[in-house]
């Protein structure tokens, strides 16, 4: 076992270790050294000279360890790229940021191009943790929870010619966004951990946490502007659950939080990504809620000035990147906040020592001030400037620990600068003579010599049940029965459950192994792990028998069901039949609804919850009376209804006028549904989609309005994301424009799957199709604009718009769906001119015409 050392030893900073063991070359990270005085890209020189790599394998998403990723990547396009699915989705979006930022800095040729980003992005293949996997012939690949960000991993690498641990970067202790590290008792050979923080002890998390909320309330009382740069990856979040859960205990006062730059996109990975999270934080995405954002928390819109947010009188709170001040928006906050004394800089974070971010934490030792250089600017520093401890590294303890549990004879120290290094190797070295330490200068080569190999443990299970199909949702019982009998107790990974179904190894089918955790993610017999969420446990008899009973629908739920299927229904009432579970919506006019399509969505309601709709036949004659006066106003002498024949017949006084009589009976046959004799006979030939109509109003004459919008991912190897998920991401996409989504829906055509959005019109939808096809693109999913409108929130807007100008209709407001038209009846005093106004209004609010009849 060969073993360079290219980047990252006796530094922290473009982790690169290259290794030559069983025939083959193996890359542990390819990271960029971020330092304006060291060179960026590591010793690849050294890869070509030794052979070559046939694998890549990354512990985790932060720069200086995937910054270099494209420039091996495309010197070996066969090497396959090996991570978990969060870090392949967190590499996306950091590089190619990266990108954006190398294409501003004009005096500086870019690394990498956005070609080879995505040709390097082709060649990842994930795996989830606690999953061997064969990555050759007698190489097998295990990833274990790492602790220090979301999708870390430490590597475990097992070969014919020796073992080898590498731990990445790891912490032991509990975030608030994910666990610590958790690994098995392993054997390695070889083991190469981090020592960020090896000659050093961490204060109690907590206290620091408490700490950091109790600064930040001691300045909103001061008023002062605060900012907090973060890393986007990992601290960022820390943060904002850490001020999410202060406010939500009242700790805070309400105030304003904004965060900016890359932390939002970053944000959105957490929401694509809840298996990798803590419990509590997973279980909350899988539910449809949004972990970070709250009425408090928000992030900046694209069109913010951030001069603007900083213009406010009242304090705010700005969460951004970059941690350490040297790019992003938050060097811009600090620029402008950094001479104010109204304003407070907290430091979360390691500083570089080149850093503007260690500028400030110098001038703390520095009672009488200084200055801060920053963007190529130099500014006076009269903020108060503050440190708050919330690494995500392990002290000196937890390195001591993983290196115990380990107990491996050769143990590498990396990643970490020269004193701490020194310090932890000489008291290891001290503490048993038998333990070989290394601690390796980059360049270095060290060839490892194993006469005895250490022999590995590996899960065999002793009870397997040969099922020689596919594991389906109707076998859940099946599978929890025999748990019961023999693996009661164990919380397993979905590969070792494959193995105990199947009666061997398919970690190589990871469609099926997929399907298979789908299936356990919704199951009613088996449950997450509470600390890990990619192991699932057998649920008792107790919690199964509750889970299956059925379920009884309160009024509330049961009328929500109705509101989002049925809302493009006028319904005036819902009735309750709860003895024979059945709900009956009453109309004014019952005979005018669509009846197969209210079929259609009736049988939905019933597989949804169990209760039979139908509509209430009978007809409000009372409504109709008024909507036939105010069609014929005083010329209507006599009316009478035949119930069997659903025909009105009036008796109207004066000269015919047979235009008009035509026009106000096309009008209330479709409004009612009923046929209309007008002195005994019936008008016929008025087509409102050919006669004009001599109201005052807006009308829509697009021929194209029922055209159904449907937005297709433009690349077809994005990861559909799971569909609560992908609500998400369209509520965050929404959430600072001026209209939204009603109604989310999954829909089924004859190529799939679908997502369906529901605006208060088409029109609406069609305003945002760049923000949908971003949407498609992002989640894979194929999205469409329903081509529905909702009619009642159109009929609050036009009388709300009637209120603003004095306006009071002479009776409720209808729609005409064949102009997606509303038509309002007004007095005929008003002044046409004010008609007009509100029209033009309504139709820029909900992208309908409006119709304002006067009378």
């Amino acid at each position: 076992m060969n073993l360079h050392f290219l980047g990252g030893a006796m530094e922290i900073g473009g982790s690169c270790i290259y290794i030559r063991i069983a025939g083959r070359g193996i890359l542990l990270d390819s990271g960029i050294r971020q330092s304006v005085f060291k060179d960026p890209i590591p010793d690849f020189r050294t890869i070509q000279e030794r052979g070559g790599v046939d694998a890549i394998i990354v512990s985790h998403a932060h720069m200086d360890h995937i910054g270099t990723l494209p420039i091996i990547s495309k010197a070996y396009p066969s090497a396959r790229i090996y991570m978990t699915a969060m870090t392949e989705d967190l590499t996306r979006v950091l590089l190619y940021d990266s990108l954006k930022i190398m294409k501003y800095r004009e005096d500086e040729i870019p690394h990498y191009s956005e070609q080879d980003v995505l040709a390097m992005l082709g060649r990842i293949h994930p795996i989830g943790y606690q999953t061997p996997f064969p990555i050759f012939d007698r190489f097998t690949l295990t990833f274990y929870p790492a602790g220090h960000i979301a999708g870390a991993a430490c590597i475990y690498l097992v070969t014919e010619d020796g073992s080898l641990f590498y731990s990445g970067d790891f912490s032991a202790f509990s975030q608030r966004t994910i666990e610590g590290i958790r690994i098995p008792k392993l054997r390695p050979d070889v083991a190469i951990v981090e020592t960020t923080y090896g000659n050093r002890l961490h204060a109690n998390r907590m206290v620091e946490e408490k700490r950091l909320v109790e600064l930040v309330r001691e300045c909103i009382l001061q008023k002062k502007k605060i900012l907090i740069p973060t890393f986007a990856l990992g601290r960022a979040q820390e943060v904002l659950l850490i001020l999410r859960m202060a406010f939500l205990n009242q700790e805070l006062p309400a105030v304003h939080v904004f965060v900016d730059g890359m932390v939002r996109d970053i944000n959105q990975m957490y929401v694509r990504n809840p298996i990798y999270l803590k419990n509590a934080l997973g279980k909350r995405i899988f539910n449809g809620n949004e972990p970070f954002y709250t009425k408090e928390i928000r992030p900046v819109a694209n069109t913010q000035e951030r001069e603007e947010l900083l213009a406010k009188t009242e304090p705010v709170v700005i969460i951004s990147s970059s941690g350490m001040l040297t790019g992003g928006p938050s060097a811009q906050y600090a620029k402008l906040l950094a001479s104010s004394k109204d304003a407070s800089i907290i430091i979360t974070g390691y500083q570089d020592e080149e850093s503007p971010g260690r500028q400030l934490l110098k001038l703390l030792e520095s009672p009488e001030g200084g200055s801060l250089t920053i963007g190529g600017r130099t500014v006076p520093v009269k903020c108060r400037i503050e440190q708050v401890g919330l690494s995500a590294h392990g002290d000196k303890s937890e390195i001591m620990s993983l290196l115990e549990r380990l107990s491996s004879r050769r143990i590498f120290l990396v990643h970490g600068n020269r004193e701490a290094i020194e310090e932890l190797g000489n008291e290891l070295a001290a503490e048993d003579y038998r333990r070989q330490v290394y601690l390796p200068e980059c360049g270095q080569e060290y060839r490892i010599e194993l006469r005895r190999k250490r022999k590995q443990t590996a899960f065999y299970p002793v009870y397997t049940m040969q099922m020689e199909r596919e594991f389906m949702p109707e076998d859940e019982k099946l599978l929890w029965d025999y748990w019961q009998e023999h693996y009661l107790g164990k919380a397993l990974s979905i590969s070792q459950i494959a193995w105990i179904w199947y009666g061997r190894a398919c970690d190589s089918d990871e469609a099926a192994l997929a399907r298979m955790q789908d299936i356990f993610r919704h199951s009613n017999y088996f449950s997450a792990n509470v600390r890990r969420l990619f192991l699932f446990e057998a649920n008792t008899r107790e919690a199964v028998a509750e889970a299956l009973a059925p379920k009884e629908l309160t009024m509330q739920e049961l009328e929500l069901k109705i509101l989002n299927i049925f809302q493009e229904y006028p319904y005036r009432k819902i009735g309750y039949h709860f003895d024979r579970k059945e709900a009956l919506l009453q109309f004014d006019y019952p005979d005018s609804q669509d009846m197969e399509n209210f079929q259609e969505k009736a049988r939905i309601f019933a597989s949804e919850t169990g209760w039979n709709i139908r509509i209430n036949p009978a007809t409000n004659h009372s409504a109709a009376g008024i909507l036939l006066s105010l069609l014929f106003g005083e010329r209507l002498l006599k009316t009478s209804y035949f119930q069997d024949r659903k025909c009105y017949s009036i008796t109207l006084s004066g000269k015919d006028n047979k235009k008009a009589d035509r026009e106000a009976s096309r009008r209330f046959e479709a409004e009612t549904g009923w046929r209309l004799l007008i002195n005994g006979r019936a008008e016929t030939g008025w087509n409102p989609l050919v006669h004009g109509n001599a109201g005052v109003g807006v009308y829509l004459d697009d021929e194209n309005i029922r055209e159904t919008y449907l937005f297709v991912p433009e690349d077809v190897s994005v990861k559909v994301v799971e569909q609560n998920q992908a609500f998400l991401q369209i509520d965050l996409a929404f959430a600072s424009l001026s209209h939204r989504p009603d109604k989310k829906s999954l829909k089924q055509d004859s190529k799939g799957k679908y997502l369906e959005l529901s605006f208060i019109s088409p029109m609406i939808g069609r305003r945002y199709q760049k923000v949908i096809q971003t949407l498609a693109n992002q989640t894979g999913w194929r999205i469409r604009i329903a081509d529905k409108v909702n009619q009642n929130t159109l009929f609050k807007n036009i009388q709300v718009l009637c209120m603003k100008r004095g306006i009071t209709p002479v009776k409720n407001p209808s729609y005409l769906p064949e102009r997606k038209t509303v038509q309002v009846k007004v007095r005929r005093s008003l002044e046409p001119e004010i008609l007009d106004l509100v029209a033009k209004e309504f139709q820029k609010q909900t992208g309908c015409g409006c119709e304002m009849l006067t009378v």
